[in-house]
């Protein structure tokens, strides 16, 4: 399973099917616990980074 990482930005739709399109499970999330059990993350946009940081701070 692959974690889209949720952190309130980004187009998840988007980066969830191109995931499964890939032949993966996809999974959009905030969660920590599931983002740690993942096979692999993906933090989408990364374009604003600092920002997205202080975003997946926020959720622990």
């Amino acid at each position: 399973m692959i974690a889209i990482i949720d952190y309130g930005m980004g187009n998840l739709h988007s980066v969830s099917k191109a995931v499964e399109r890939l032949g993966y499970e996809a999974v959009v999330t905030g969660d920590a616990e599931q983002i740690l059990a993942a096979e692999g993350a993906i933090l989408p946009g990364v374009a604003l980074l600092a920002t997205r940081w202080s975003s997946c701070a926020i959720l622990g």
